[in-house]
């Protein structure tokens, strides 16, 4: 099922307690978690924000979007599994790749979103409960406050590609213009890092890592004319702001997926190349 509005679709959890478990990684993480929680203030939601590791049991738990159920990553999967059978859960959208027994394992309780076409795709052919599959935008194109880092003077090329392939175990680094930077891990911060001078409220202290990480990305975006990347949120990002956005299809279809569900024929700042640089 299309959600066109991600709003329309959180608003029927309003006046209940929300259990908002963000995903976590590199600096597109931090700005689609500042995204989201730019929504559920909106909505007036009554979140609280748990670390993955916590004890849940018969909650309503929001799963941070991202891209972190294929094979190579195992933190989501493993949440999903100790958690699944005993909370209702609803985990905001996400690519999917090569997680069949994950899929196959799921309870009705859990609500899958993909954030692409090929995702929702591949999920409902995999699942048990495919009225259970939805299908929505990425979080991030919800962010607000960026105006600021429009229309600033700039000048260059920013080439900020991944040094590794999503989809290689091995790690093996793959080749990257010389005045490459991977911004988006350079701009990473621990989610649950401890911000002195805030008080010991969780809320607080990830909204505040979540937005200094998206301040850093977006500053250091804002400086250049063009981006050429292969990491999707520093695509979106620049996107977002008004550049010229050369984009590559990184490792599997989940750029290819987000630009055509969400990008293409919307902004015509941004071009889609299928294959690397």
């Amino acid at each position: 099922m299309l959600v066109d509005d991600i709003k329309s679709f959180l608003t029927q959890y309003q006046g209940v307690k929300v259990k908002y478990v963000p995903n976590q990684g590199n600096s597109g993480d931090s700005f689609i978690g500042l995204a989201t929680l730019q929504v559920f203030k909106e909505l007036n939601l009554d979140y609280e924000i748990c670390k993955p590791t916590d004890s849940f049991d018969n909650e309503l738990i929001l799963y941070g979007g991202g891209g972190s159920l294929i094979r190579k990553y195992t933190g989501s999967k493993r949440f999903l599994l100790n958690n699944h059978d005993k909370n209702h859960i609803v985990v905001l959208p996400h690519s999917f790749n090569d997680c069949d027994d994950l899929l196959m394992s799921l309870s009705d309780e859990v609500f899958l979103i993909a954030r692409e076409k090929i995702s929702y795709d591949y999920i409902k052919s995999k699942t048990n409960h495919k009225n259970n599959c939805l299908l929505s935008s990425d979080m991030s194109f919800y962010i607000k406050g960026i105006d600021k880092y429009k229309n600033r003077s700039c000048t260059g090329v920013c080439n900020a590609f991944r040094l590794y392939d999503e989809l290689d175990n091995k790690n093996e680094p793959l080749r990257v213009p010389q005045d490459n930077k991977d911004i988006s891990l350079d701009f990473q911060r621990p989610i649950f890092m401890k911000n002195w001078g805030i008080p010991n409220n969780l809320n607080a202290q990830v909204e505040k890592n979540f937005s200094i990480a998206t301040d850093n990305l977006f500053s250091y975006i804002s400086k250049f004319k063009t981006v050429n990347t292969n990491h999707l949120h520093v695509g979106i990002a620049a996107t977002l702001i008004g550049k010229t956005v050369n984009l590559y299809r990184g490792s599997y279809h989940k750029i290819s997926g987000v630009y055509d569900f969400s990008m293409v024929n919307k902004f015509d700042n941004v071009t889609f190349y299928e294959t690397n640089p």
